[in-house]
């Protein structure tokens, strides 16, 4: 097996593809295919995620454009296989820092997403939807609105108990919660258990001039829902809220600023998870 740690990496991509070229020459075609690495760079890559894509999605085009690439460099018919993970679920109308990793990175996200994830989001009181975001329909109204009290935010900071939402991954009795959502099932047909998750800072404002509209900034420990949160401190408040908008702003310690595009090529994918082998000095 080939192994490939990155030293002295300067950044530039005369050297990247230096480097490239070099992995791909170690690689040998056989009958059956490509034999290793086809991942040129095993890594973590931080991606800015649009809305409307899942994080499956985001992996599987990342996936594809790196696959399309080692099958052009070894000039195959079939896509060699490549792994590519992500550390940590967005939902669809979320934006932001989604980490991947990519060859041997997807074994070690554990190890270096440690520590909690930021977040800003927008939401809205006075009715909730099945999904607690805009994806889905109005469940219940409310005419009371909201008048934040200091000291009910504050019994949200710390470690809470929360529920997760309905529409979500997490498995019930084998199934997904959403698949049993999707049903018509909701928390008085399913026992979904609240959980300990941690909320590290939480700050909420009301947007000026926006009527029952407010934005939140917040740093949460793994697990913990932003959905579920807005929902419950609404009931705090003695109404209902609903997320609106929803962009994480830091997780694993990858910034907004160390994002690179989904539509990045392959070349820049790889050139983007040297620089962090380099700076987080990871080896493979």
């Amino acid at each position: 097996m080939f192994s490939f740690c990155v030293r002295g990496f300067s950044g530039g991509s005369f050297v990247l593809k230096r480097n490239l070229r070099l992995l791909s020459s170690a690689s040998a075609e056989t009958g059956s295919g490509v034999t290793e690495p086809n991942c040129l760079v095993s890594g973590l890559v931080p991606i800015l995620k649009p809305t409307n894509w899942t994080s499956r999605d985001v992996v599987s085009y990342v996936r594809k454009t790196l696959e399309i690439d080692c099958k052009n460099r070894h000039q195959v018919k079939k896509r060699p296989k490549i792994k590519v993970g992500h550390g940590g679920t967005l939902d669809p109308l979320a934006t932001g820092v989604l980490v991947l990793g990519i060859g041997k990175g997807t074994k070690v996200m554990g190890e270096y997403l440690k520590g909690g994830k930021k977040y800003e989001a927008e939401f809205e009181v006075g009715y909730e939807t099945d999904t607690l975001d805009l994806e889905g329909k109005i469940i219940k109204t409310c005419e009371r609105g909201l008048t934040l009290d200091p000291k009910i935010v504050d019994t949200f900071k710390g470690e809470i108990m929360q529920q997760p939402p309905m529409f979500s991954a997490l498995h019930i009795d084998g199934r997904r919660l959403y698949e049993l959502a999707r049903e018509g099932l909701d928390y008085s047909d399913v026992d979904v258990p609240k959980r300990p998750v941690v909320v590290k800072t939480l700050e909420i404002r009301e947007l000026e001039g926006m009527e029952k509209k407010f934005e939140m900034e917040c740093e949460v420990g793994g697990g913990t829902y932003i959905r579920s949160l807005i929902r419950d401190l609404a009931y705090g408040h003695g109404t209902l809220g609903t997320m609106t908008k929803l962009e994480r702003t830091e997780a694993g310690g990858f910034t907004l600023e160390d994002c690179i595009s989904l539509r990045s090529s392959a070349d820049e994918i790889y050139e983007k998870a040297m620089k962090v082998n380099e700076l987080r000095d990871i080896e493979f």
